[in-house]
């Protein structure tokens, strides 16, 4: 999806000044948002950033929250080109490394918006329909894809149910984004983000690998269980 919008507040036409104009009041708020919570930011202090006035603002934005929302399609328009990674075939015999490739992806696009994704969750949390819509659309697709990946590699023939799929595709969105979300200088200060990644890609590689390989444990234990060992057949023989 392409996100663009043609005319301001006022139903005018944006031309290109408009345009730039309204594309500075949005960089300058991602810019204000590295030192000042959302909650905080005022129409006042973004269309000081930008060079323009509270009326310039309000031609193009409702208020701070409007600002922030879209900053939050631009987010999901980052997040859709991740989404693509399941779109490609990947090379079985290094799952691990695709699945590193895509969580670096993910990481990268948190890294470039995570305060705007952290309020987009905040406001969705807090019951905000619109905010609620954007996430959903944006987990939606991710977790799809993911849950349609589990399933070419370990299909259902293999002993993979669906249910299971996207159920799993689901819970590891949302570590990876629980991951993705927390400060860089946090994670740092911990195990650090590459050995997080990996250890992530690692997770995912064993959620794409691990069913079938369960499947087959258990009806070999089952098929074990069914026949007596041979000392115990000998034993009762004798």
């Amino acid at each position: 999806m392409a996100y663009e919008v043609s005319m301001n507040k006022q139903g005018q036409v944006l031309g290109r000044k408009g345009q730039e104009t309204r594309h500075r009041l949005m960089t300058a708020t991602r810019r204000l948002l590295c030192t000042s919570s959302p909650v905080d930011l005022t129409a006042v202090a973004i269309a000081k950033a930008a060079g323009t006035s509270s009326a310039s603002f309000y031609m193009y934005f409702d208020d701070v929250q409007d600002v922030l929302y879209a900053l939050s399609l631009l987010a999901a328009e980052d997040m859709s080109e991740v989404v693509s990674f399941f779109d490609r075939a990947w090379d079985h015999g290094a799952i691990e490394v695709e699945a590193l490739r895509l969580v670096e992806a993910f990481n990268s696009v948190w890294s470039k918006h995570r305060e705007v994704l952290r309020y987009r969750n905040l406001e969705a949390d807090r019951g905000d329909s619109r905010f609620e819509e954007l996430r959903m659309n944006t987990y939606v697709p991710f977790i799809e894809k993911f849950a349609q990946r589990i399933m070419s590699i370990n299909p259902v023939g293999g002993g993979r149910r669906k249910g299971d799929a996207y159920a799993e595709a689901t819970v590891l969105h949302a570590a990876m984004e629980r991951l993705a979300a927390t400060d860089p200088v946090v994670m740092e200060r911990g195990l650090g983000s590459k050995r997080m990644n990996a250890a992530t890609a690692r997770v995912i590689f064993k959620a794409l690998q691990g069913e079938a390989v369960t499947q087959t444990t258990v009806k070999k234990s089952a098929t074990a269980k069914s026949k007596p060992s041979q000392k115990v057949a000998d034993s009762e023989s004798s």
